[in-house]
């Protein structure tokens, strides 16, 4: 057995057990090896474990935007080989080779506690560390309220000059001190913008006092992920201004829906969105482990 840094001629396999595994989330073997690439190009990391030569598990940690210390795994491990103690020997070697770095906690998402990743991590140690509610909304023009409002929302794209630091200054503002701050860098931020994506914000007297970060999907699909309305505007209908300005255009553009991801305890949010029509369609917990509390 031997677990090493994940290598091209590893793509024809991992792939196959991949699909095996998760058959409605099929990968080829060029798409797989971009979304490899994509994890290393952010400073990811990707193990592979081999046995007699072959792969028969893998793993990789992707780094969090705005989160310094924190790496999100993914991994599997062969049907065939499951049970045998192989998924234990990866995981403690990715625990022993982060371990000392800039790395502090791992994270792994599950939909539920039942699953067979999420008894396995709960079993070496991992803990749950919060939990997010995915809504959607099927928009349509004819079932969005009419808003009569004297806030105009800023549709035009500003430069990134200008766009991407007025948005680390609002989210500073609006979630700093929060559970669910996420403080992204100006770098991270031009990083993550794409074509498809775009950074709206609402405007009192000319003043930018919201934003929200519109992400296009598959399928005229957008996700609305993150909103924020700084605090001394907070409690007063402009976060549901914002939002209803947004499905407005959004909906006149063909978009069919919008989904986004909110803390099952932000309970403020979670009343805006369920007064808006939106629905739980899927809980992600995060299990969690903390690298710098073992010796």
């Amino acid at each position: 057995m031997m677990i090493r840094a994940y290598e091209l001629t590893d793509t024809a396999v991992l792939t196959s057990v991949h699909n095996t595994l998760f058959p409605h989330q099929p990968h080829t073997r060029q798409s797989w090896g971009a979304h490899i690439d994509g994890i290393l190009r952010v400073n990811g990391r990707a193990w592979t474990l081999t046995v007699d030569n072959i792969p028969i598990a893998y793993a990789a940690g992707l780094p969090v935007p705005g989160l310094p210390g924190l790496v999100e795994l993914e991994g599997f491990v062969n049907p065939a080989r499951q049970r045998q103690g192989y998924g234990t020997r990866l995981l403690t070697h990715i625990k022993a080779e982060l371990m000392g770095t800039a790395v502090t906690q791992l994270s792994y998402p599950v939909p539920h506690l039942h699953t067979p990743a999420a008894c396995f991590l709960l079993k070496n140690d991992f803990f749950i560390e919060h939990e997010e509610q995915m809504m959607e909304l099927r928009i349509d023009n004819s079932q969005l309220p009419i808003v009569n409002s004297h806030l105009p929302l800023a549709t035009h794209h500003l430069p990134p000059t200008t766009a991407i630091p007025l948005f680390c200054q609002l989210y500073a503002a609006c979630f700093t001190g929060l559970p669910w701050n996420q403080p992204f860098t100006e770098a991270e931020v031009a990083a993550m913008l794409r074509h498809r994506e775009e950074l709206l914000f609402l405007m009192k007297d000319d003043l930018p006092i919201g934003f929200v970060w519109l992400r296009s999907q598959p399928n005229n699909i957008v996700q609305l992920e993150p909103i924020g309305v700084i605090p001394e505007k907070q409690g007063q209908g402009y976060g549901r201004t914002l939002l209803h300005l947004v499905l407005s255009q959004l909906a006149a553009q063909g978009v069919t829906a919008v989904t986004l991801g909110v803390w099952a305890d932000n309970k403020p949010a979670l009343h805006l969105y369920h007064s808006l029509g939106f629905r739980q369609t899927e809980s992600i917990i995060y299990l969690a482990y903390d690298l710098k509390v073992i010796a």
